[in-house]
């Protein structure tokens, strides 16, 4: 199984910014152009555990856990394919120069080539815009948080 990393640092954004913007599943579309529709299905003890997704391109529609829930620091899903899985690992981290948010991709079964070359490609190519937009909404959130009228 290949992995795909791709990162972005800002020193304007906090953690616990970025995390209430990844781990809402139902808002995953206002930030990633890849999906058209996200939903929770089933929540477990305060952590996301089950959700749906569709792929705004491909039509795919496939479902989903959330392997991993470490809050402020890592987010690991896993999304269930015809013959592969893909995943999708979001991991937060301080730097000297700021948060570093880091996602990884990679996709692994029998018929991971295919998916490789069906949607993981494009995937991978919108990354950088997402991880933008992520920084541009967690930007816009922390500063929405402090206007008082």
């Amino acid at each position: 199984m290949k992995s795909r990393v791709i990162s972005v640092t800002s020193n304007v954004i906090g953690k616990k910014d970025v995390w209430e913007l990844i781990t809402n599943i139902d808002q995953w579309s206002e930030w990633d152009f890849n999906i058209e529709y996200s939903e929770c299905i089933k929540n477990k003890t305060g952590q996301v555990s089950l959700f749906k997704v569709k792929h705004r391109i491909f039509f795919i529609t496939g479902r989903g856990i959330v392997e991993e829930f470490r809050p402020y620091e890592r987010f690991t899903l896993r999304i269930g394919l015809a013959g592969a899985r893909l995943y999708r690992k979001y991991i937060m981290e301080d730097t000297k120069e700021g948060l570093k948010v880091s996602i990884v991709t990679s996709v692994s079964g029998f018929l991971a080539w295919l998916w490789n070359f069906l949607v993981v490609k494009r995937i991978l190519k919108d990354t950088p815009e997402d991880l933008t937009i992520i920084v541009e909404q967690a930007k816009k959130n922390r500063h929405e948080k402090y206007i008082t009228f």
